[in-house]
């Protein structure tokens, strides 16, 4: 064995150290403390995390004992960007809930798992400093370029380190063995309590995991599919049936066509490939059309436009697919499918726009419409778009807005991993959530046997009076809906509609958005109520 200059016997330092709090620390607290003390046991995602752990711990032992070999330092990097990935994953599906919720003990106020993340970023770090250790005259320079590998000394510190962390991982496996059992059974997402009575706890050991991995999804395996806009996105596997006769309800009832349409000819959307959302201000007599990019015109008779504005969609948050348009008082809000929102409003002509305001919130306008939504910072105006955060449809896209004033409605869309048609609504004054119901069915209205009403798929809604109009596309059905108490009290059959995005009521008249033959067309029906 060759003896260790200064910087050599530095570095080794430095090295034992940190292969001493990687493993005693998270490794063995996680290990000892939280499992043979309180009987904690880690899940699947633990598990992979703390494997990641005991790997840079033994490839710091082997550096400790073969010096840095460039396979051992490229491995730690390897590990500890897996062990970053594995740790915002298991992290991610707890960061938004509530505040305190999670799994399992907390260490200095954090759960556990949370700590992979600082903790694989903490090797990145050391390994980065321990390598400012070797310069060109350094002999550990010679391990990184040579193919022999040299037995290096240990001191006393190193050999405590070794044996301590090979307790560490002996007493892991050792547990793991307990928790999970043999091969080929695996981890558990919902682990049981440690316990040694094995007849016990042979009787919750099992293969699930395996089956993950027919089932790979690096987006995970609760990502529901994309909404459906006809020409624009259209989720495979998605089925949308048309024929009203195939749904929950036996409809008696239609809604009457008035067999007038209307072709998009306004020369500003022209250039648009899709016009996705209507709206209708009742004070001004005008709708309002909005293209997936966020173009949006004010018009009378849709073949002319009274007011324009091309917002500037790539800055700020994410706004990938219109879906709805609705008025609150005087200022029109058009949302995405992702419950964010934005919005413009028409000015007098003599109403003084802030032209830096103007300029962040529009790449193109006529004059005279503001955004509906900026800040104040202390003289400096900036535009901004809101969004709801909801509980119950968080797993859910919408596509549809409607509003009585006072508050702004979302209707949630089914989706196979969370099929429920949710009612979500939140004050016009914050936008903050006031409530969310799931819709059900009012008594005076009968369900076909072994039916529900989970698979409509609302794609437009309006507020009349004390009732909301809410048109589905699959088996083309108008709900009418008691909005107040989440309650469907009606339903009509809706014929001659191809792709229906989006509906304004003007009166007695129903003007639905839909898609056909590859154009954008206004239909009008007779409104039923």
């Amino acid at each position: 064995m060759l003896a260790l200059n200064k910087n050599d016997q530095y570095f080794y330092l430095f090295m034992t150290t940190a292969v001493l709090l990687i493993l005693a620390i998270p490794v063995s607290f996680a290990n000892v403390y939280l499992g043979y003390f309180h009987n904690e046991s880690p899940c699947t995602l633990c598990w992979f995390e703390r494997i990641g752990m005991v790997i840079i711990g033994i490839l710091g032992m082997f550096i400790l004992r073969y010096g840095p070999q460039m396979k051992y330092i490229v491995c730690v990097f390897l590990f500890a960007g897996y062990g970053i990935y594995m740790g915002i994953r298991h992290t991610a599906s707890w960061w938004q809930r509530d505040i305190g919720i999670g799994l399992g003990d907390k260490l200095v106020g954090a759960h556990t798992y949370t700590w992979a993340v600082v903790v694989y970023w903490c090797v990145v770090v050391v390994m980065g400093l321990a390598l400012l250790f070797i310069n060109k005259r350094s002999s550990m320079m010679r391990d990184l370029a040579s193919e022999n590998i040299e037995v290096k000394p240990l001191n006393s510190y190193s050999k405590f380190v070794i044996i301590a962390s090979f307790l560490v991982v002996c007493s892991n496996a050792f547990q793991a063995l307990i928790i999970n059992g043999i091969p080929p059974f695996t981890g558990k997402s919902n682990p049981d309590r440690l316990s040694f009575d094995m007849s016990m706890m042979t009787k919750t050991w099992t293969t699930e995991v395996w089956s993950r991995l027919f089932k790979f999804n690096l987006l995970g395996k609760n990502t529901p599919e994309n909404v459906y806009i006809k020409d624009l996105i259209e989720p495979s596997g998605l089925q949308i049936q048309r024929d009203s006769s195939q749904g929950a309800f036996t409809l008696t009832k239609n809604i009457e066509s008035l067999d007038k349409s209307y072709e998009i000819s306004i020369p500003e959307l022209s250039k648009y490939k899709s016009i996705n959302a209507i709206a209708y201000h009742q004070n001004s007599d005008e709708f309002v059309l909005i293209s997936n990019e966020m173009a949006l015109s004010y018009t009378k008779d849709f073949k002319t436009s009274s007011g324009y504005v091309l917002f500037d969609k790539s800055n700020g948050y994410d706004m990938k697919y219109i879906v709805d348009a609705t008025f609150i008082g005087d200022k029109l809000v058009f949302g995405a499918f992702n419950k964010t929102f934005s919005g413009a409003q028409k000015v007098d002509a003599n109403t003084k726009i802030d032209p830096m305001l103007e300029w962040q919130a529009f790449k193109e306008t006529s004059g005279s419409i503001a955004p509906a939504f900026y800040t104040n910072k202390n003289g400096w105006f900036e535009p901004s778009r809101k969004y709801i955060l909801t509980i119950r449809a968080k797993q859910n896209y919408v596509h549809s807005y409607a509003s009585d004033g006072e508050f702004l409605y979302l209707i949630s869309i089914p989706n196979k991993f969370s099929p429920k048609l949710i009612l979500s609504y939140a004050s016009t004054k914050d936008y903050m959530l006031s409530g969310e119901k799931p819709l059900s069915v009012d008594k005076n209205l009968k369900l076909k046997e072994g039916r529900n009403i989970n698979d409509y798929y609302i794609v437009a809604s309006n507020i009349i009076g004390d009732k909301m109009l809410a048109l589905s596309m699959r088996y083309s059905t108008m709900l009418v809906i008691d909005y107040k108490n989440a309650k469907i009290i009606d339903a009509y059959e809706i014929k001659g509609l191809d792709n229906p995005k989006s509906m304004a009521t003007k009166g007695d008249t129903i003007y639905i958005l839909d898609r056909s033959n590859n154009k954008d067309i206004i239909k009008t029906y007779k409104n039923p109520l």
